[in-house]
């Protein structure tokens, strides 16, 4: 639940919900969030649905359904019994992923010498200031060496940025796998953790089909 919690931290979006279905049901016309909306709150008949956020805050309504939380529950036992369906070969689709898509050894490399270039530009950037400040000069040799500096480090910073992006699909990617693997082939109960473990998000589209994304980026319409 943790790993959740920080997931939403990192959407950009408030959310003030706490159910599972929070931050992971997406109208397929706005590409709002779902959240939950009462029906009779004062009544016998009080019924709870889930309805896109944004539905009458645009220019156009959003056409798209509302939905109960057991249908979703009923729709992602399709969805997961779907996807089990052949678990040895996306359970080696996921391992290769994790191979190549995640590799961060030519990045390292890349990183270690922009690095050692980052510090031999800084000493230069150093020596230049220095060497004007005792001659009371302010020439474009130090302009230069500090503008070489600040794109170095520009540089690093986007490949770091690109390494630790590989690292955590690397660790999403590693823990859908451990997830899968213990699972029965047939599920038949909805499972709280292993819909928060899984799921990335669902796509709501008008005709009332869904679209569920799980972690390992495959797609099941149902």
């Amino acid at each position: 639940m943790q790993a959740e919690m920080e997931r939403r931290k990192h959407l950009g979006r408030r959310c003030t919900c706490d159910s599972v279905f929070s931050t992971k049901i997406v109208c397929g016309d706005c590409g709002g969030f779902y959240g939950p909306k009462v029906w009779n709150s004062n009544q016998p008949y009080r019924k709870v649905i889930w309805r896109c956020n944004e539905k009458y805050h645009g220019e156009k309504k959003c056409e798209t359904p509302h939905i109960t939380e057991d249908e979703m529950k009923r729709r992602f036992l399709t969805a997961f019994n779907t996807l089990m369906g052949n678990r040895e070969e996306l359970l080696e689709n996921c391992r290769l992923a994790q191979k190549t898509l995640c590799d961060c050894a030519a990045l390292d490399l890349e990183i270690e010498n922009l690095r050692r270039e980052q510090e031999a530009a800084a000493e230069l950037a150093r020596q230049a200031i220095h060497d004007n400040a005792r001659l009371a000069l302010r020439g474009a040799d130090d302009q230069g060496c500090l503008q070489r500096y600040t794109g170095i480090t520009e540089q690093l910073t986007g490949l770091e940025a690109q390494r630790e992006m590989r690292k955590e699909k690397g660790r999403v990617l590693g823990k859908f796998n451990h997830d899968i693997r213990n699972q029965p082939l047939v599920l038949e109960e909805f499972d709280e953790k292993l819909w928060t473990a899984i799921v990335d998000h669902v796509n709501v589209f008008q005709d009332g089909q869904m679209r569920f994304w799980f972690k390992d980026s495959t797609g099941i319409s149902i």
